[in-house]
């Protein structure tokens, strides 16, 4: 089943699994700070390592704006663990895999990449989607978004 988000309504549960291969959901993760979902093809996809490493520059200013990020990947828990020890820098944020892309569908992600800003209460305050790596809003689009939205 797929699901179109909607700014405004709560973000579906979405079952993941930590790089340990721990099950968690999103909204486990979540703090009472917004939060940047990024979802993401996978380490294997070399545009996705490049954006992971984009989240790692943007940061801290989404950190300067009381926010969070925690990509999704849909590596198995294994293949991101790996990937994790080995990148440098480390990546500084939470990485969640979705090897059975369950969540993916939840959120309608299909081929795209997804970024969602949701407030404390799980709920959808701004999205964008983009086909390719060239469509990604930016860290000035994605600060401004986050600035818009009151605190929770």
């Amino acid at each position: 089943m797929t699901n179109e988000l909607s700014i405004g309504h709560p973000l579906p549960e979405l079952n993941l699994l930590t790089a340990e291969g721990t099950a968690t959901t999103v909204g486990a993760q979540l703090g009472s700070k917004r939060t940047l979902l990024y979802f993401l093809h996978g380490t294997w996809c070399p545009e996705c390592v490049g954006e992971l490493h984009l989240l790692q520059r943007y940061q801290p200013g989404i950190t300067a704006a009381s926010a969070d990020i925690i990509a999704i990947v849909s590596d198995d828990p294994e293949t991101l663990n790996t990937f994790l020890i080995s990148v440098a820098p480390s990546v500084a944020y939470k990485v969640l895999a979705d090897p059975k892309h369950t969540a993916y569908q939840k959120v309608g992600a299909s081929d795209d990449t997804l970024a969602v800003i949701v407030d404390g209460g799980g709920i959808v305050r701004w999205l964008a989607r983009w086909a390719d790596h060239r469509g990604e809003p930016g860290q000035g689009t994605i600060l401004q978004a986050l600035r818009e939205i009151p605190d929770a």
